[in-house]
């Protein structure tokens, strides 16, 4: 039986953190879900200020992005650019099969399936954390 690969939605730098360290203590590596409400107010920058800002705390081997970027075709392609590790993309089949194209090129993965856990709104993170 395949094990369901989580999620964590996070909407600050310090849940951010703390999952990667509850993470590293079971020694998996987190996919750390951004959404795309939070992408489209602070754009592309922010991304790469974010990647940065875990990188001096963790190093890049012990976390994975997940960006969703709806029907925002330029933000993709931007973050493919960048090599985020996965994207969430929603469009037709012609547009998702040339993008597909860059991403594959790119090693990004499109449109993967996992359970998103939602920590945007949860105090404590670690009891969470260990439900799933």
């Amino acid at each position: 039986m395949k094990k369901q690969v989580d999620c964590y939605a996070v909407i600050n730098f310090k849940q951010a953190e703390e999952v990667i360290k509850l993470a590293k203590q079971n020694n998996i590596t987190p996919i750390i879900f951004i959404k795309y409400y939070i992408v489209s107010g602070f754009g592309i920058d922010w991304i790469k200020a974010y990647i940065a800002l875990l990188n001096e705390s963790f190093s890049r081997n012990s976390f994975k992005l997940y960006v969703d970027c709806n029907k925002n075709y330029g933000l993709a392609i931007q973050l493919i650019q960048i090599k985020i590790d996965y994207i969430k993309l929603t469009a037709n089949n012609i547009i998702l099969k040339k993008i597909k194209n860059m991403s594959e090129k790119n090693k990004v993965l499109l449109n993967p399936s996992f359970h998103i856990v939602d920590l945007s709104n949860i105090k404590n993170i670690q009891k969470k954390f260990y439900k799933h």
